[in-house]
C-alpha cells in the first residue's frame, strides 16, 4: 500500500515544519486528495493512525478534504504553543 509511504513522507514534512517552532504542538493536519489521485482515504487514515505514534504528529488529527482532480496536497498544519 503506497498510502503508508505517503504518510511517512507527510509525517516527515510536518516534522520539518514543526522544527521551526520548537515549543509548538501539532494539533491538526489538513490534506486535499483528488478523486483521481489513486489514494484511498480510509487507508490513508489508517496509515496515519499507525505512523503518528511517537512522532511530532502524535496529538494531531488528520483532516482529509476530497476534491476533484489528481492532486494530493498538504494544505495546512495547525500548531499550538502551550502556556508555560
Amino acid at each position: 500500500m503506497h498510502e503508508y509511504s505517503i504518510v511517512a513522507s507527510l509525517v516527515e514534512r510536518v516534522g520539518q515544519i514543526a522544527a521551526d517552532h520548537p515549543r509548538a504542538v501539532v494539533r491538526r493536519i489538513h490534506v486535499r486528495i483528488g478523486d483521481r489521485a489513486g489514494v484511498e482515504r480510509v487507508l490513508l487514515q489508517t496509515a496515519y493512525d499507525t505512523f503518528r505514534a511517537r512522532s511530532v504528529c502524535e496529538h494531531a488529527d488528520l483532516a482529509i478534504e476530497a476534491v476533484a482532480g489528481d492532486e494530493l496536497i498538504l494544505q495546512r498544519v495547525e500548531m499550538e504553543v502551550p502556556d508555560v
